[in-house]
């Protein structure tokens, strides 16, 4: 059996590879938050209950979907769209310009510091590193430098600054430091030794365990390591901790004690926050579960110093259920906002007390509606991204959270941002990354107990891909831990000849029996080992794909790239990519069936049977002529041109009815360097009246065509 890793990053990249070849593509990636805030008067506009909604002037288009916001006072700030654009407002975030720069890869990573000063990362196919943009008007003009960490940017102010880039995989995280005093142009590690100094791992390396919540803290004053249980999920008893204020030199151990009553909680700490060089909080989750599982508990406290993390005091619990992952921010004012389960809360005073806000606004966690994010710039003026259906929604408050207005973000025109190189940096030092692997420990490796070839991710890796041959009506089997709530997703490129099953170390059977399938997808129940059986229904190759995602991590990217017609498609793990194919006529060869796979989306919800994107492409020149215009079998009707992405496309529709099942095909074509490309949009679905009244709901269209759209927004060819 042939057996080969992949990584995240590396997928991600390789859709970037291309840029140069056509117009930039888009990507993910939030950017840290910023230091420095200032306050402002705030925002000049009253008031209202939730749902009501400023109207959008006539003249601005609609802002795309925004990931994250920053606020710097009441009315200017910082975000980034779920299309990778980075955005700036001066109106408390009523309309926004698009501050990308121009003619480069979408950003990695990125850091606001003011309303001026703000520093990206993106990847250089060049030089196979990540180049460093730093701006100092606003986002009007970039400059770019040779290299600079990808993630994990903190700048106390224009000059210095410091990374903490942490490779994480399924059960490890290692973080690598560097530093720069030049604005971002020269970076150089921090010459830190680690707590538990390996054989293997670059100089500097901190390795922790992702798996158990280990957190992790630095700032030039300190380094502060606290310890999770939720990888043994084996109560510790305390909070243990270890802290280092000389580099690394000298290590204490600390145990701080845990609230009365609370000696079999979980323990998942949260990173050190700190106001300034003594004081600083440190938020801790306790969690205990119940026998299936399942939490019987969440609860979240705050530990205080006012000694620089030399000592640590308990403070009072936050009333009220706080999941893991939920958010938590401080503003420039010391307060405190917590995202509970039902209700946001607040402290004013340190969290030395708390109450809970009420508020108009839901925050609330359903199944259609979540948090994302909220950003308080003192006690009174805030933001919050709500996630209703799928899609970010902005809401405003000016009196601490009682009231929101529900905003209407508009893109406003503006000089598109620019970027220079600078030429004159030197051949830096590069800053070392860990090594994939922490030991020779094989990959893949048959467990005599669980009678599986158990997987072991490399520590930087989200997902694997283990490629084999099965002899026809024989099965294959896998087992791999992970934790409650993780997302995961199993997929096999060679489609329906080779279902799969998924299920827990309980017996519990995730995937439906009643369909068989080559993918499932889905948030896993309890932590434990899950199998993956593989069933051949014809001998053959086959290549197995297993991702789990990051805890707190709802989805991941990945690409597919074709080197024959040099084209890529970026999608995330709602999809699964086949090759096989569904009974279509394309003009060109089908290259990649990107398969959604997400099972909230169909029956018995919904009268959805199936949807995807399918890829195809030719260099045939009597189809290249004819390329853009709609076929004739089937009669197509052309709907217009679109430009995504730099390209422009002919779009034309189609739709099909048969036995009962509605077929839709939405067609994207166009021509790039003789060349005929095509995006095919595929929904199979059933009248409403065929299904007993009552049992299912119409399927979101407009939801699912924009998962479509997100995809053909990234097609990049050359």
């Amino acid at each position: 059996m042939q057996i080969k890793f992949k990584f995240l990053l590396t997928a991600v990249l390789l859709l970037f590879l291309l840029s140069a070849c056509g117009p930039s593509t888009q990507s993910t990636g939030l950017p840290a938050s910023p230091s420095g805030i200032a306050i402002a008067p705030p925002l000049h506009a009253a008031p209202s209950s939730t749902g009501t909604a400023i109207p959008p002037p006539s003249t601005e288009a609609p802002l795309p979907p925004l990931a994250s916001i920053q606020m710097l006072d009441a009315r200017g700030g910082w975000a980034w769209s779920t299309s990778q654009q980075i955005l700036r407002t001066s109106d408390g975030g009523l309309t926004w310009v698009d501050r990308s720069p121009q003619g480069l890869l979408p950003p990695y990573d990125g850091f606001f510091l003011d309303a001026q000063n703000a520093w990206i990362s993106v990847y250089s196919q060049d030089t196979g590193r990540f180049n460093f943009l730093h701006s100092t008007d606003g986002g009007q003009t970039w400059t770019e430098y040779p290299y600079g960490p990808p993630s994990g940017l903190h700048f106390k102010d224009a000059l210095n600054g410091w990374a903490v880039t942490a490779d994480v995989g399924a059960g490890n995280v290692m973080y690598s430091l560097s530093q720069t005093s030049d604005g971002g142009k020269t970076w150089a590690p921090i010459p830190v030794t680690p707590q538990e100094p390996e054989t293997g791992l670059p100089p500097g390396t901190i390795h922790l365990c992702n798996m158990c919540e280990d957190s992790f803290y630095y700032d030039p004053g300190r380094m502060i390591i606290v310890y999770g249980d939720m990888g043994s999920m084996e109560p510790g008893g305390s909070v243990s901790m270890q802290v280092s204020f000389d580099l690394g030199k000298t290590w204490q151990k600390k145990s701080l004690p845990l609230p009365p009553g609370e000696a079999k909680a979980l323990v998942a700490p949260n990173a050190a926050i700190f106001f300034d060089d003594r004081d600083g909080l440190l938020p801790v989750h306790l969690t205990r579960m119940n026998p299936d599982g399942s939490y019987a508990e969440q609860r979240l406290v705050f530990y205080a110093t006012q000694d620089g993390g030399q000592s640590w005091s308990l403070q009072p619990a936050v009333p009220g259920t706080v999941p893991l992952y939920m958010s938590i921010q401080v503003d420039a004012s010391q307060d405190v906002f917590v995202v509970g389960d039902k209700a946001l809360y607040a402290s004013h005073d340190r969290a030395r007390t708390w109450q809970a806000v009420a508020s108009d606004l839901d925050f609330s966690t359903t199944d259609t509606r979540s948090v994302s994010a909220i950003d308080f710039i003192n006690a009174s003026t805030g933001w919050a991204l709500i996630m209703e259906n799928q899609v970010n929604v902005l809401y405003a408050t000016i009196d601490g959270g009682a009231h929101w207005t529900m905003l209407n973000p508009l893109l406003a025109p503006a000089t598109p941002s620019t970027f220079t190189i600078d030429s004159s940096i030197p051949t830096p030092t590069l800053i070392p990354t860990p090594t994939e692997e922490l030991s020779p420990t094989p990959e893949v490796f048959y467990d005599a107990q669980a009678n599986a070839d158990r997987v072991r991710y490399a520590p930087n890796a989200t997902w694997v891909e283990i490629s084999g041959t099965l002899p026809a009506n024989s099965t294959k089997h896998f087992v791999l831990a992970a934790l409650q709530g993780q997302v995961m997703s199993v997929s096999v490129l060679q489609g329906p000849a080779f279902p799969i099953e998924v299920a827990g170390a309980d017996k519990k059977v995730l995937s439906d029996a009643s369909l068989p399938r080559p993918f499932w997808r889905g948030a896993l129940p309890s932590s434990q080992d899950y199998f993956i059986t593989i069933e051949s229904r014809a001998a053959g190759p086959f290549t197995l794909r297993i991702a789990i995602n990051p805890p707190g991590q709802a989805t991941q990217n990945f690409s597919f790239y074709d080197p024959a017609y040099v084209v890529a498609l970026g999608y995330n793990d709602e999809f699964a990519p086949l090759d096989w194919q569904f009974t279509l006529s394309t003009k060109g060869t089908p290259l990649v069936t990107l398969y959604l796979i997400d099972p909230s989306l169909y029956y018995p919800h919904t009268n959805l049977g199936e949807a995807a994107v399918l890829l195809a492409a030719t260099a045939d020149p009597a189809i290249v002529s004819t390329c853009t215009q709609p076929s004739t079998q089937p009669v197509e009707t052309l709907t217009g041109q679109e430009t995504v992405n730099g390209y422009t496309f002919t779009r034309s529709e189609v739709t099909g009815a048969a036995a009962g099942n509605i077929y839709d095909q939405i067609i994207y074509r166009t021509v790039w360097r003789n060349k005929c490309f095509e995006v095919v949009f595929v929904i199979h679905s059933s009248p409403i009246g065929n299904y007993p009244a009552g049992t299912v709901v119409e399927f979101d269209r407009n939801d699912l065509l924009k998962k479509f759209e997100d995809v053909l927004a990234t097609f990049l060819a050359k």
